[in-house]
């Protein structure tokens, strides 16, 4: 399970406010037995999208002060949320879900490893199908087999002891010794350990201009995919950004084998947003294989697959991955942890373990 820096503090005292909140509900419910049950139902229903409500409810239950029980939306993905943003900043705004997400998930006996996709778009999806597609992707002659290349090369972690820097930008820096770029040399060492024949881009696309990012990546991609028709995988590596509205930075951790660290996520892109991508499918038919296996080995590590109407360059080759390594919360020590981990998954499929 994923474990999350904590906000709050216990407190021996419960505030009247939030042992009246769930009072409320209680009320609410008796009312619904007693004959009012369409009515109870909408008042309960707006009662579950009323923060401060929750946030009341849950200092009741965990003995805080109502103030110190924060209580943070679910959010979308917001690192890759518009390939054509002008700007970090506004890419990096995260919006809540519009509705309740129902994406399918496949049952298995060991819940770790279950599937589960966030669809964004208006696309039907069927985990199960996309599994039983066996979409896996194998080594196959010489020549280098993977591409790693960043399109939002400046994205940074939190600074630590072990890798302090001061940013250029807000939750960004050109050096690519404190970047996701130092990221991408990581996992481009484990697979080159393993045997996988690895290419990898370490330009800065996002910086100093931000906007064209994509354009500027996919053409060095095209360019190399020219020269090493031998690759068989592309894999654009980022890192996530999950903001507050004040602003504070929040971390996806998880703990594996006793060492704490980054969570990861699949972002797959479509051509809802009207880009030529018909392909799509089958790049989303080799993630979900992929996550099952990584779920499977580390229970944890994934955060959901996050499938999107933009297309994220993923048109251009066949097996294209955008993977988010953690977010601006975590420490490049945490990111360099989880990309490892992928890095060995990554290896065994290539290498058909």
């Amino acid at each position: 399970m994923g474990r999350h820096r904590k906000f709050y503090r216990k407190r021996s005292s419960i505030g009247l406010s939030a042992a009246a909140a769930l009072c409320t509900a209680a009320s609410l419910l008796l009312f619904a037995h007693a004959g009012g049950e369409t009515a109870a139902d909408e008042l309960l229903d707006s009662l579950a999208h009323n923060n401060s409500f929750i946030t009341r409810a849950v200092a009741l239950e965990l003995g805080l002060a109502p103030e110190e029980a924060a209580v943070l939306a679910p959010r979308t993905a917001a690192s890759a949320l518009d390939e054509s943003a002008d700007s970090a900043v506004a890419e990096n705004t995260y919006i809540p879900l519009p509705e309740p997400n129902d994406a399918p998930v496949l049952s298995a006996a060991d819940k770790a490893a279950t599937v589960t996709v966030n669809n964004e778009t208006s696309y039907e999806v069927n985990v199960a199908a996309c599994l039983a597609a066996d979409a896996a992707i194998h080594a196959e002659g010489s020549g280098p087999q993977v591409l790693i290349v960043h399109t939002h090369g400046s994205e940074s972690y939190t600074p630590d002891a072990a890798f302090p820097y001061t940013p250029t930008e807000t939750e960004r820096t050109t050096d690519t010794r404190f970047n996701v770029v130092r990221v991408g040399d990581e996992l481009q060492s484990v697979l080159e350990q393993n045997g996988i024949q690895t290419v990898h881009i370490r330009d800065i696309f996002d910086s100093p201009a931000y906007s064209g990012a994509y354009d500027r990546s996919l053409a060095a991609t095209e360019q190399a995919l020219a020269e090493y028709p031998s690759i068989r995988m592309v894999i654009d590596l980022h890192r996530d950004s999950i903001l507050t509205d004040d602003g504070r930075a929040y971390k996806t951790a998880c703990t594996i084998d006793g060492t704490e660290m980054a969570q990861l996520m699949f972002v797959v892109g479509t051509d809802e947003g009207g880009l030529y991508h018909p392909d799509w499918r089958d790049n989303l038919n080799h993630v979900a294989g992929l996550q099952y296996q990584l779920n499977r080995a580390y229970p944890g590590l994934m955060r959901p697959v996050n499938l999107r109407t933009q297309r994220f360059n993923q048109h251009a080759s066949p097996g294209s991955l955008l993977v988010e390594v953690g977010s601006s919360g975590n420490t490049m020590t945490e990111a360099l942890a989880a990309v490892r981990l992928l890095g060995d998954v990554l290896s065994d499929e290539l290498n058909h373990v």
